[in-house]
């Protein structure tokens, strides 16, 4: 067989012009073929948080010494090659190596092109897509088989959607590797002859798209011998509605990652927990402020790496869950997404440390409560009163509002309740011997019920707020630090570490 020429075609738009050009090989060895690729968007295409890289990474080690393009090609050496590849592509951009789940060799390639695909998107924060919908895989595969572009089904719910292809490559790593770091001017990618082309980094922007996740879903194709007797590969990222019908989950994914499930290490403790208003993501932050986004939930921003005066204490999320805020122990309040700035005590004598925060119903006010129970206001967020300035047996530890922004609660580390405005007293634990502090509380959706949570991740439900179960009386490889509700009355408790629990509510994956 004579050696294959190179080519990308990147296509973004209706209308938009579709290119093909030749670039020399790079598969070594003479008549094996050399990898093509090219990428397609729908509305609302989009970079990660990482943005573009500066310039293309060849593969160190080449893997294309080592791995077939004439056929799928799953051996140790080209794993071995493909994997230090994105080692190396990684820790210039300060991330860890891809760590892949146990049971990869039992995945069908489909599978491993999808969990590939996820662990680069949380990797830099973003939610994983939660599924492959049947659908969409058959529209991937279909698109396989003639070297074309993918794109939704008609009548498949959409509102915003990226598609890449990849030709003569034999294992799904080696796609990733040209998708995500040899993208740029000079690579493939013809629709990037030159720096600040509209096509450059196209594949790497639709793998890191920014999603709502309602829920975010993918679609893999493989053709054995579609493009000129080689592989042909197609994935396809869409954010959808409604429930459609899978064949494959990342939850299934999620036992099988050892270690950090291909996230980096935290850099300092976890210290918060918020969710989507579906229940179906979660935020977590650090002391750093740096956040990381699970199922549904998109990441926004951070001050993760930024110069901090005080350490990240709380976070909560805007209503519509396409935002949030992060606030400092000195009661610095910093604002992501649609989350607006409406004041802070920043900059403010505080008599003790703030500890945590909470926003109004409709997100245009929030409080922030300190240590000795001071509360503070702002924007729309009422004050109905504090425990700041009255004796306290031990200090505040975090705070909850009522559903209609009425009222608040406060409580404290040996479980004591403290209600003001609305907010009804339905019992504490003050009082109690504990085994250990409480660290936080929730209230219920309709504002009738709260849980307390402790170190231990022992669990106190009050009012109509549910009893889950809890990690209480068991072995903990860290402290719990924080805990947040669904809204179908169940919660998750976060610990320092990262690790995540449930209690009737599905997990979306951890730092831990």
């Amino acid at each position: 067989m004579a050696a294959l020429t190179v080519a990308l075609v990147a296509t973004f738009a209706p209308g938009s012009v579709r290119m093909t050009a030749a670039r020399p090989g790079v598969r070594p060895t003479p008549g094996t073929p050399t990898p093509a690729t090219r990428t397609e968007a729908g509305s609302g295409q989009g970079s990660g948080p990482s943005g573009d890289p500066a310039a293309n990474i060849a593969p160190s080690p080449n893997f294309l010494t080592s791995c077939s393009g004439n056929s799928y090609d799953d051996s140790s050496p080209c794993l071995s090659a493909v994997l230090g590849a994105i080692a190396n592509a990684r820790n210039q951009e300060g991330l860890p190596g891809m760590v892949l789940p146990s049971d990869w060799a039992q995945l069908s390639p489909q599978q491993q092109l999808f969990v590939a695909t996820n662990l680069e998107r949380t990797a830099r924060g973003l939610p994983a897509l939660s599924g492959m919908a049947t659908a969409l895989d058959q529209s991937s595969a279909s698109a396989a088989a003639v070297n074309a572009d993918p794109s939704p089904p008609a009548g498949f719910p959409w509102t915003s959607w990226g598609g890449n292809w990849a030709g003569a490559v034999g294992n799904p790593l080696e796609a990733i590797y040209f998708w995500m770091y040899d993208d740029g001017p000079g690579s493939y990618n013809i629709d990037c002859p030159s720096a600040g082309s509209a096509g450059c980094w196209g594949h790497r922007n639709n793998i890191l798209l920014t999603l709502r996740c309602q829920p975010c879903l993918m679609g893999v194709g493989l053709n054995g011998s579609a493009y000129q007797g080689n592989p042909s590969w197609t994935e396809l990222l869409v954010d959808t509605s409604g429930s459609q019908a899978l064949d494959f989950t990342w939850s299934q994914v999620l036992p099988d990652l050892p270690g950090s499930a291909g996230v980096a290490p935290l850099e300092a403790p976890a210290v918060g927990l918020a969710s989507t208003p579906d229940g179906q993501g979660y935020w977590l932050v650090a002391s750093d402020g740096g956040v990381f986004a699970f199922g549904n939930a998109s990441f926004y921003g951070s001050m993760g790496g930024k110069h901090l005066t005080r350490p990240v204490v709380g976070i909560a999320s805007t209503p519509d869950g396409h935002g949030y805020w992060l606030v400092a122990s000195d009661g610095g309040l910093f604002a992501f997404g649609d989350a607006a700035f409406f004041g802070s005590m920043g900059g403010r004598p505080l008599t003790r440390p703030v500890v945590g925060m909470a926003s109004t119903p409709d997100g245009h006010g929030y409080w922030e409560v300190a240590s000795d129970g001071g509360l503070f206001a702002f924007g729309d967020a009422a004050f109905h009163g504090s425990m700041g300035g009255r004796p306290l047996t031990r200090p505040v530890v975090g705070m909850a509002p009522t559903h209609d922004g009425g009222g608040y609660w406060e409580v404290a580390s040996d479980g004591g309740i403290f209600a003001f405005g609305d907010a009804p007293y339905l019992g504490s634990m003050g009082g109690t011997a504990l085994v250990r502090p409480v660290v936080g509380m929730a209230s219920t959706p309709d504002g009738r019920g709260y849980w307390l949570a402790a170190s231990d991740g022992g669990l106190f439900a009050f009012g109509d707020a549910p009893f889950r179960g809890s990690t209480g009386g068991r072995a903990l490889d860290a402290p719990i630090v924080s805990m947040t509700p669904s809204t179908n009355a169940g919660y998750w408790l976060a610990a320092s570490d990262g690790g995540i629990f449930s209690f009737g509510v599905p997990f979306h994956g951890s730092m831990g």
